[in-house]
C-alpha cells in the first residue's frame, strides 16, 4: 500500500549524501557497516520473508525505470573523453553506502525500519531485500562496461572491508570496517546482475553506444 503521495518527490540526484541522509533520519556519515534505519518509504515492505505474497509490494517497474537512468548516465559518461576513468568516478561516488545508486535508502525500495529489521519486496516475481537490489544493479552496470565478474566482486569485497574509504570519503577505514566482510547473498547478487545483463544485451540497442 503507497504510504506517501506520489507528488511528494525529492529530486536525491541535487542533494548530497551527506544532506540526503540527514533529511531522511539517518546519520551523516556511514559505511558498508551500518545496519540501521534507511529512511521514510513509500509503500509499506514487510519486514519478513514468510509473508503472503501479495503483501510484497511490486517494485519491478520502478526499479526498472531506476536502472535505465543509471544505464543511460554510465554510457553518458563511458563516451566522453578519458570515459573509463570517468566511470569508475561515477561508481565510486554513487555506489557508495548511502549514496543515490544504494537503492536501501531510496523512498522507492526496501531497506531497514527504524529498529534496523530488513525490508522485504517483490522484484520479477521474487521476493528480495534493498541489498540483492544494490547488488543486482551493481553486478549489471559492471557487466555493461565489461569488468569481468570476478573482479567486480573483489572491489565489492575490498570496498565492504574499507579499503576504498579513502577515495571515497577521504578516510581511513576503522577496526570495525576492517573486519567486515561482503556477505556470500551480496555476491550472489551481483552475479544475478550478469545473468540480467546477458538476457538485456541482446534485447536492446543501447549496447551499441558503449563502445
Amino acid at each position: 500500500m503507497n504510504i506517501l503521495p506520489k507528488r511528494f518527490v525529492i529530486n536525491k540526484q541535487k542533494i548530497k549524501t551527506a544532506q540526503w541522509l540527514e533529511m531522511i533520519g539517518c546519520p551523516s556519515s556511514i559505511d558498508a557497516t551500518y545496519d540501521g534505519y534507511t529512511g521514510v518509504k513509500y509503500y509499506k515492505f514487510p519486514v519478513t520473508s514468510g509473508a503472503r505474497y501479495g503483501a510484497y509490494p511490486d517494485v519491478t517497474k520502478d526499479y526498472e525505470a531506476f536502472k535505465h537512468k543509471m544505464i543511460v548516465e554510465t554510457i553518458n559518461e563511458k563516451r566522453k573523453p578519458f570515459g573509463g576513468l570517468r566511470v569508475l568516478k561515477l561508481f565510486l561516488d554513487n555506489f557508495a553506502t548511502g549514496a543515490k545508486w544504494d537503492t536501501k535508502f531510496s523512498m522507492d525500495f526496501p531497506g531497514r525500519d527504524k529498529l534496523g529489521r530488513v525490508q522485504y519486496a517483490r522484484y520479477n516475481e521474487k521476493v528480495v531485500t534493498g541489498n540483492y537490489l544494490s547488488n543486482n544493479i551493481y553486478g549489471f552496470l559492471c557487466a555493461l562496461i565489461g569488468i569481468p565478474e570476478k573482479m567486480s566482486k573483489f572491489i565489492a569485497r575490498i570496498y565492504s572491508k574499507g579499503f576504498l574509504e579513502p577515495f571515497i570519503s577521504g578516510k581511513l577505514p576503522d577496526k570495525k570496517l576492517l573486519k567486515f566482510s561482503d556477505p556470500v547473498s551480496d555476491q550472489q547478487a551481483v552475479s544475478s546482475g550478469y545473468k540480467d545483463f546477458r538476457e538485456w544485451k541482446g534485447k536492446t540497442i543501447l549496447k551499441n553506444l558503449l563502445y
